[in-house]
């Protein structure tokens, strides 16, 4: 069977007769598992920063703390080259995990497309890549995500595209959140987390804005 064309406006559906396995662990529910999930780390993240009076988040709420360095991994970019998070050091970067037939991610990407700009501006590249496998579930390849959300902007030298290596996601998202970012100084240190830009892109933009 042919894979569903993906529509920018509209939830991403799994493609059917996908040949490409998606990791070991299949996530059920659809529709619902997509709500649980997103309404677990938005609800988590937040409740974590409002709990903590000098800025840094609960570890209980996000897997990685504010205020410690980012760890190492690897990342494969669209074109096929293997880059690393501590190769980034030297300049303030947005690490955002996301699951393609996530429509938070989905939303975001197409807010993102409208914002690179500004946070380019303020000195901070974005770095964007898919959850190892996906998460286990069947979403379309990063590229076409990237290319029908993203639009022109998708080849802004300021945003790269990617899939992250199982030890990446296992380290930045071991709970398997679908939409999840990091703000990284350019020591590599950790200094703003958060999930869902189309919904938290003004925090994001502030919180960018306080490293130029």
């Amino acid at each position: 069977m042919g894979q569903r064309p993906l529509r920018p406006t509209g939830a991403v559906r799994p493609r059917a007769g996908v040949q490409r396995r998606r990791g070991n662990r299949l996530l059920a529910g659809g529709s619902l598992a997509v709500i649980v999930a997103l309404t677990g780390v938005v609800v988590g993240l937040h409740a974590a920063h409002r709990s903590s009076g000098n800025g840094s988040s609960s570890a209980a709420a996000v897997p990685l703390s504010i205020g410690t360095t980012a760890p190492d991994g690897s990342f494969t970019a669209l074109d096929g080259t293997t880059d690393t998070v501590a190769a980034l050091r030297g300049r303030p970067t947005l690490i955002w995990f996301v699951t393609t037939w996530c429509s938070s991610c989905q939303a975001g990407t197409q807010a993102m497309a409208q914002h690179v700009g500004t946070l380019a501006a303020d000195g901070v590249r974005v770095v964007e890549v898919e959850n190892y496998a996906d998460l286990g579930q069947s979403g379309p390849p990063m590229g076409t995500f990237a290319r029908a959300l993203a639009g022109s902007a998708a080849s802004n030298p300021d945003w790269t595209f990617g899939e992250a290596s199982s030890t990446l996601t296992h380290t930045y998202n071991p709970k398997a959140y679908l939409d999840l970012y990091y703000l990284v100084d350019a020591k590599g240190t950790i200094t703003y987390v958060n999930s869902s830009p189309a919904s938290t892109m003004p925090q994001l933009l502030n919180a960018a804005k306080a490293l130029a």
